[in-house]
């Protein structure tokens, strides 16, 4: 079967318009990539400052945690009316102390209300564990449920939860409910250690 040279012209045509606009495309997203990526680094800028509770969806907390990439992370999710977690945050506070200079790097995160942020949340977190960065969770999801089983969707609820990072960014561990300071210590010392002698 032949086909007429008229169509033959047209669907070639049609092929080079289609192309030449995929191009355009193409490289009018390769322009605008590196001023999102810029973006994106300055809106994490803000949530790395010390001294401050800051409020952030999950996905603004995952690029905190890819900032981070390179270390260990220990991500603590805690609340003011939760005793175990007003035991624990000095602990935390400690261990960074203590081996943040190995490549720890310890986050906590609060399930208050965020309308209790200002007068109950901030106070309460300066007084026991002032060398923390602390992130308030819920900013933009639903609840601050969301924002855990975002990250562990089998999260039963329990307070506190630790969730333990390796330097490659992977979720290595979680531990529910109240560490001490030696559980803590053992379990940072082995991932530090481990990623150190690789």
């Amino acid at each position: 079967m032949t086909v007429p040279e008229q169509e033959v012209g047209l669907s070639v045509k049609t092929l080079a318009r289609s192309v030449a606009w995929a191009s355009v495309l193409i490289a009018a997203l390769l322009a605008v990539a590196p001023s999102a990526v810029a973006q994106d680094a300055k809106s994490v800028d803000h949530l790395l400052e010390p001294d401050a509770i800051h409020p952030a969806t999950a996905d603004q907390f995952r690029a905190v945690l890819d900032h981070h990439r390179g270390k260990v992370v220990v991500v603590n999710y805690w609340a003011t009316w939760c005793i175990p977690c007003l035991q624990e945050l000095p602990e935390l506070d400690l261990l960074q102390e203590r081996y943040g200079e190995r490549g720890l790097v310890v986050l906590a995160i609060s399930m208050d209300d965020p309308d209790k942020l200002e007068d109950r949340v901030k106070p309460f977190f300066a007084k026991r564990a002032p060398g923390l960065v602390s992130y308030l969770a819920s900013a933009g999801e639903d609840d601050s449920v969301e924002f855990v089983t975002s990250f562990d969707p089998e999260w039963p609820g329990a307070l506190p939860t630790t969730m333990f990072f390796d330097r490659g960014g992977e979720l290595a561990d979680i531990h529910l409910g109240r560490m001490l300071y030696a559980e803590f210590e053992e379990a940072v010392l082995e991932m530090l250690e481990a990623d150190e002698g690789s």
